[in-house]
């Protein structure tokens, strides 16, 4: 019989029992010292009524007495109470109320303890109180008869007690529950979270390129199990919108080629006509390069069509990095002739590197067509090293910047900054999800930081072979 994972939580929670224990170890604990402490205050009561009927039976006499009377009730008084307290961890004091003044009288474990309580204490209210004296706790109770103020207290050890009838409690339960459940924690975490870790798993490898996996199967028919097949419905349908969409991208770049490609041939034929005016022949250059972009448009949409589809046929081969850096750069030093900005190649090292050489091109190529669009003076630094297993190039530029906002989406497909927006040399929003697609295709990473007004910095790892 198969349970419902509510069920299975349940169990798993009822688990966690430890807590109740230490709480019913607690609460127990103070039980048991509620009740010591009840005890002690009962002998204190009972201590109390015996010292009310000793003193009003025996000793009144010392309200009113003087002279050798008084000395001698004294001495017997004290005698009295050394007997009853002499040898015993409590005390007692009378605070003897008469016309003939305060007198007080104590005796007990504590030799003199009426001068160890703090000041005032004998003017407290009838009551139990709690006292430290000499390093020890003592329940005290204060009693308020018509002829003054009687105080008794006695050790209170309750605390240790308890302690004591604990210790071994604590000493093997708490171990052995911790290891109760540790074992059944995990053994119940690790069967009921089963089909979730494989299902995570799962899913971590569909992605657009991979719609057509799906979550394993799941025989349960509990909560889990509507959940599983829920989502691997969703994919499907995901899987086949998506297929609609690139096929519509594919279908769509496709039928633009050919008119375009028409329209830029007949755009170049009439602009070579020697005899056309120069305000229509510049007309035809700003249509030549609108069409020229458009063309450019509809080559990366339709790389990306092939590339979310897996179909892209990458071309592997063994070539020198560093020698297409070098013409890298001096492409574009030539390009930005005419602006103040310096092309730098500060670091070169020699790069034997296996990959399709025409997608490394274009992923420089689009990298340097964003630093010279987006730095109008300043320097733009290439750097090539190598390392034991990877090789690492930067592009560094002194341009704009990009904001800080739009960092997290600056790899998005068509996502352009403010800033490209406003500009008419701003590109398509293609350029850098190519650059992506094609880092990622050689199982490398890339990443970019930029500041506004201070220049953006690409940075792209990818593995050797």
């Amino acid at each position: 019989m198969r349970y419902s994972i509510r069920t299975r939580l349940t169990l798993l929670i009822a688990l966690a029992y430890a807590s109740v224990f230490f709480f019913l170890v607690a609460a127990g604990a103070l039980a048991l010292y509620l009740g010591i402490e009840n005890d002690i205050d009962k002998k204190l009561r009972t201590e109390r009524n015996g010292m009310l009927t000793l003193f009003e039976s025996e000793f009144t006499g010392l309200l009113s007495a003087t002279g050798y009377r008084r000395s001698k009730l004294t001495d017997e008084f004290l005698a009295k109470l050394n007997d009853i307290h002499g040898y015993k961890n409590q005390f007692v004091i009378f605070s003897l109320e008469s016309e003939t003044g305060r007198r007080v009288y104590s005796d007990g474990g504590i030799k003199n303890v009426q001068l160890l309580l703090p000041k005032g204490f004998l003017t407290k209210e009838a009551a139990f109180h709690n006292q430290h004296l000499v390093g020890k706790l003592y329940r005290v109770l204060i009693a308020k008869p018509l002829w003054g103020t009687l105080v008794v207290g006695i050790e209170n050890q309750a605390f240790f007690e308890v302690a004591d009838q604990f210790k071994e409690i604590l000493f093997f339960g708490v171990p052995l529950t911790l290891l109760l459940v540790l074992v059944g924690g995990h053994f119940l975490a690790r069967h009921v979270m089963r089909p979730v870790v494989a299902a995570a798993e799962a899913t971590e490898k569909i992605t657009l390129t991979n719609l057509s996996a799906r979550l394993p199967d799941y025989t349960g028919k509990d909560e889990f199990g509507k959940l599983v097949k829920t989502l691997n419905q969703m994919i499907a349908r995901l899987e086949q919108g998506v297929k609609q969409v690139q096929q519509f991208t594919h279908d769509a770049a496709h039928e633009l080629r050919t008119p375009l490609t028409t329209l830029r041939g007949e755009l170049e034929m009439a602009y070579q006509k020697p005899s056309m005016p120069d305000a229509v022949r510049a007309g035809l250059q700003k249509s030549l390069d609108r069409a020229i972009s458009m063309s450019q448009i509809v080559d990366n949409l339709m790389l990306l069509a092939h590339s979310e589809t897996g179909n892209y046929p990458i071309q592997m081969s063994t070539f020198r990095l560093h020698e297409l850096f070098h013409d890298l750069v001096d492409d574009v030093r030539m390009l930005s002739e005419d602006q103040p900005i310096e092309i730098l190649l500060t670091h070169c090292d020699v790069v034997t590197f296996s990959g399709d050489k025409q997608l490394i091109q274009r992923l420089l190529l689009n990298l340097s067509d964003n630093a010279l669009k987006n730095t109008e003076q300043g320097s733009i630094e290439f750097t090539l090293r190598r390392g034991n297993n990877h090789i690492q190039f930067t592009v560094k530029d002194t341009g704009r910047g990009i904001a800080k906002r739009d960092l997290p989406n600056i790899f998005d497909r068509f996502y352009r900054v403010r800033q490209a927006r406003a500009r008419s040399t701003g590109g398509s929003g293609l350029g850098l999800a190519i650059c992506k697609w094609i880092v990622e295709a050689h199982q490398g990473s890339i990443g970019l930081n930029s500041q506004i007004k201070r220049g953006t910095t690409v940075k792209i790892i990818l593995p050797i072979g």
